[in-house]
């Protein structure tokens, strides 16, 4: 009966912990999303390069900030393709690429609301 009970504690510690973590990444990623198409996007699209860069370089280190306690809880893989297309973006911004910096902001957008859904406690996550 002990080993049950401290199993049933064990197990309700890990899904304690990953209720909390889903509730402060649902914050972060719609942060990281409103951010994106509110601030990062319009700055872009009126070619403001310089402020544009400043609002990556914060973008990126919210993101590095975020995803060192992520990758306890998601997916590396989804994690690592967020950070292949902050890459790129950081590319095209220096490029100066209107187009496709737009576009990859916008797909980074949809990458991140993607991560959250896949990783939100449901019982297809758990089971």
């Amino acid at each position: 009966m002990k080993d049950l009970v401290i199993a049933a504690v064990i197990v309700a510690v890990l899904i304690g912990g990953w209720a909390v973590f889903d509730h402060y990444s649902e914050k972060k990623i719609d942060s990281f999303s409103s951010y994106i198409e509110d601030e990062i996007i319009p700055s872009v699209e009126d070619e403001n390069w310089d402020e544009c860069r400043q609002l990556i370089d914060t973008l990126s280190h919210r993101w590095h900030k975020y995803k060192k306690k992520a990758l306890f809880f998601l997916d590396t893989t989804e994690i690592s393709e967020i950070d292949y297309s902050l890459a790129r973006i950081e590319k095209y911004v220096d490029a100066r690429d209107v187009s496709n910096s737009a576009g990859e902001l916008n797909a980074m957008s949809e990458q991140l609301r993607f991560l959250h859904t896949q990783e939100k406690i449901n019982p297809e996550n758990i089971f």
